[in-house]
């Protein structure tokens, strides 16, 4: 995931994902009524998600926009792309480190993040994302996968003497919560934790139609993160072995994958946080929520 100019156009599922569930709660997020709102996404990427379905839609006098993304890659293409609109702002930013930097703590009404807490430690990410928000209440609304076939191909392809040298430390590129009985109850347990007072979590079985198979390799390959560390002599023979895999995965053989068809990849689980409360006094404004005191 180092190539942000590949990643830009190729990661179809994530954005149909990233647009479905951000057009269905927009409505319900705990905007201010004066609208000096404040919004910051984790793991922003190229931002082209954040900018072309987030931006545009936030009130029009917005005092502050932040893009963040772990990766000085992303942020420095993002920033090359968009760095010209008004009041947006990108940072790097580890969401799970122990140490929030001091400038973003209880700063934001709203926290997005979409497709990114797959890939951290979610206990300490959680307890982050409720610390960006103000003392006085604010939202989040997360989405991430909690399992996908392709982390079962990551473990299979680690073990094979012809990759394992690249892929030695797998288990940072599989979600902590892969083949866990009940992911919801414990992403919940985190948010509880950490002092989310109102929320709600749901964990959605569905799947995601490309528009042929080599499309979905495409954009496997873009968010591969062992690629780079494959001799580039060795990348296609890398990537042919990872599809073979990921067939055998949903069901299908070889022969009978029709590359220029459509294929479709079954989110075996996928985690969907709706905009969760961090305590209200603010957030009377809009809707009578229950005053509950903040959990420091």
């Amino acid at each position: 995931m180092n190539h942000p100019d590949l990643y830009h156009k190729a990661h179809d599922a994530q954005r149909h994902d990233s647009e479905e569930f951000f057009l269905e709660y927009f409505p319900k997020m705990q905007w201010r009524f004066d609208g000096n709102d404040t919004l910051i996404d984790i793991g922003s990427g190229c931002g082209n998600v954040l900018i072309d379905i987030v931006y545009p839609r936030m009130p029009k006098n917005i005092q502050r926009f932040v893009a963040s993304d772990i990766n000085p890659k992303m942020i420095s293409y993002a920033q090359h792309c968009y760095g010209h609109l008004p009041k947006v702002e990108f940072k790097v930013l580890d969401i799970a480190s122990k140490k929030l930097p001091r400038e973003l703590k209880h700063k934001f009404d709203h926290v997005t993040s979409f497709y990114t807490l797959m890939w951290v430690n979610q206990r300490q990410a959680v307890k982050n994302i409720y610390n960006l928000l103000r003392p006085e209440g604010g939202d989040c609304l997360l989405v991430f996968l909690s399992s996908h076939p392709m982390y079962e191909v990551y473990k299979l392809m680690s073990d094979r003497d012809k990759w394992s040298q690249y892929m030695y430390d797998k288990e940072r590129f599989i979600s902590p919560l892969q083949n866990v009985k009940e992911p919801d109850q414990k992403f919940a347990t985190f948010m509880r934790e950490a002092g989310f007072s109102q929320f709600e979590v749901k964990l959605l079985h569905k799947h995601f139609v490309y528009e042929s198979f080599e499309v979905f390799r495409t954009d496997m390959k873009a968010v591969n993160p062992f690629l780079d560390r494959v001799p580039v002599a060795l990348h296609e023979e890398f990537m042919d072995d990872i599809m073979l895999e990921i067939i055998k995965q949903v069901g299908l053989t070889a022969h009978q994958v029709d590359l220029k068809a459509q294929f479709t990849v079954p989110y075996a689980n996928k985690i969907f946080v709706t905009p969760s409360i961090c305590l209200s006094s603010r957030l009377l404004r809009k809707i009578t929520l229950t005053r509950v005191n903040r959990l420091f």
